[in-house]
């Protein structure tokens, strides 16, 4: 993140599938006891959660991100946001 440099991860979905991305990543982020990578799927063409316990390798790269910012990352996918209701 400080070289502000592309990374490339190989990334197991939910449903177990595996893809390789390349991600311009903005922050790391912990909810629900869960930790993320957030950033921007060159892939998908838009902000993404990436659950850190399914990068599977990461590997940084020589391109330069383009410039995306906190500002841009949204709310938590719903799998990431806390229950309420259950005496919490």
């Amino acid at each position: 993140m400080a070289e502000q440099r592309v990374i490339r991860i190989r990334y197991i979905s939910s449903d177990g599938t595996t893809t390789t991305r390349d991600v311009e990543p903005v922050l790391f982020a912990s909810t629900n006891g869960q930790w993320y990578l957030i950033g921007w799927c060159r892939m998908r063409d838009a902000m993404r959660w990436f659950t850190v316990s399914r990068i599977e390798r990461a590997n940084v790269t020589k391109t330069a991100c383009s410039g995306h910012t906190i500002r841009e990352v949204g709310v938590p996918p719903a799998n990431a946001r806390p229950v309420h209701g259950r005496g919490e």
